[in-house]
């Protein structure tokens, strides 16, 4: 049996309170996981979920590891721990101060995404009826996260916001959980010409495992989802795909009204799942994330390429990125 290549999950907004989520990671093997720390949460709240973060790491030591630069990923999967990226899937915490990510990246945030679903000072969402690309201060995020180092992420991010942040952006930036329009048409999933664009500059895209963004919804399971895999890797090549699980394990069925609300506080979008972690038969959690390769094996694939979409292709983003 192959050794258990260097895992990266994309994207995971699970309960990290949960005991089980780091265990799972570990049973897994997944090495290091991009943790959201933030997705409505303004500078307060973020900087104290910043602080409980550090306990976690502190009380934690044994089985988790803070990831600050691409070696620390090597170290997790070396030492058979958890490695957590600090990441956001909104620009909020900041505010209207870029100086605030000065402090932040300080902290230890590594990955941030420009906005979530709506518009926001930066840049529209990828639901918002009218997007017409990065405002004056959005430019200036972009510029300040490249100085910084923190990799932009646009997932959620609206078609025109996303073509001029990878335009304006210096640095390769990430869809770090989403998949392809032409495979299940989502405005939360990105066109060919997009993934195109993000490839053109050095991106890697996360293949989504949220059912929701698959064409079975939630009676997918994990050969679709490779499907979808394959589809972006059609599209962008075999050195710029990844994975990426959006797991919400440990979450309570409150978790989604709270992400439908505009700016988390107007109640506007009706998500609707049938389980507080809605997952695809064969990819259930994080333990299952071998399964991932098993098929890509089953498909073909050598063990070359399978340890680039596993882990190796997120690994190279964020060496360049973070600079370390």
């Amino acid at each position: 049996m192959p050794e258990q290549c260097l895992t990266i999950d994309g994207c995971n907004p699970s309960n990290w309170d949960s005991p089980d989520v780091f265990e799972n990671m570990i049973r897994g093997g997944v090495s290091a996981a991009n943790a959201t720390i933030a997705i409505w949460e303004e500078f307060e709240e973020t900087v104290d979920e910043t602080a409980r973060w550090h306990r976690r790491f502190r009380e934690r030591a044994d089985e988790v590891l803070h990831v600050r630069g691409a070696d620390d990923v090597v170290r997790a999967h070396r030492e058979k721990k958890a490695g957590i990226v600090l990441g956001w899937q909104n620009i909020s915490p900041m505010g209207n101060d870029l100086d605030r990510l000065e402090a932040f990246h300080v902290l230890g945030i590594r990955i941030v995404q420009l906005a979530y679903n709506i518009r926001n000072l930066v840049a529209n969402g990828c639901l918002e009826p009218n997007d017409d690309g990065l405002s004056l201060f959005g430019v200036r995020t972009v510029q300040k996260l490249n100085e910084l180092g923190i990799l932009v992420d646009l997932s959620h991010v609206g078609d025109r916001s996303s073509l001029h942040a990878i335009e304006v952006s210096e640095q390769p930036v990430a869809f770090t959980h989403t998949n392809l329009r032409e495979f299940f048409d989502s405005p939360r999933n990105k066109p060919a010409e997009l993934v195109r664009a993000l490839v053109a500059k050095g991106g890697v895209v996360g293949a989504n495992a949220f059912p929701q963004f698959l064409p079975s919804g939630f009676d997918a399971d994990i050969t679709e989802y490779v499907d979808g895999l394959e589809r972006l890797v059609e599209v962008a090549g075999i050195d710029h795909v990844g994975i990426a699980s959006d797991f919400c394990e440990g979450r309570d069925q409150g978790f989604w009204p709270y992400l439908g609300r505009l700016h988390g506080t107007l109640p506007h979008f009706d998500i609707r799942v049938p389980d507080p972690n809605p997952v695809i038969a064969g990819l259930t959690g994080s333990t299952d994330m071998p399964n991932v390769a098993a098929v890509l094996r089953e498909r073909g694939y050598t063990e070359t390429d399978v340890a680039k979409v596993m882990g190796e292709n997120w690994l190279r983003l964020y060496r360049a990125v973070w600079r370390d």
